[in-house]
């Protein structure tokens, strides 16, 4: 489990100010410029979450993802979601289509 202090260091430093703390979950809302672009990004974030075997709360409104990741086992923020949130992140950076 990690601190609220060691979630807003990893946002700050690692993962960028878009991802927000927000009801005790990592927050992380993303625009796509199509439905099927959000479509398409959300399947690539279950294959990572498969391979992590750490899955986040998923909400799709036409073009806008919303990732919200708490590990529900330990009823917080744990280094899987950091991690995770950093394999998002990695994706976005090779995702032109947002």
């Amino acid at each position: 489990m990690l601190s609220k202090e060691e979630v807003e260091k990893s946002t700050a430093t690692d993962l960028g100010r878009e991802w927000e703390l927000k009801d005790g979950k990592l927050v992380k809302s993303i625009q796509f410029s199509s439905f099927m672009n959000a479509i398409d990004f959300v399947n690539e974030i279950a294959k990572i979450a498969e391979r992590l075997d750490h899955h986040p709360i998923i909400t799709i409104n036409w073009k806008s993802v919303k990732l919200s990741l708490k590990s529900f086992d330990m009823d917080a923020i744990t280094k899987r979601d950091i991690a995770l949130a950093r394999e998002v992140e990695k994706k976005l950076k090779g995702n032109n289509k947002n």
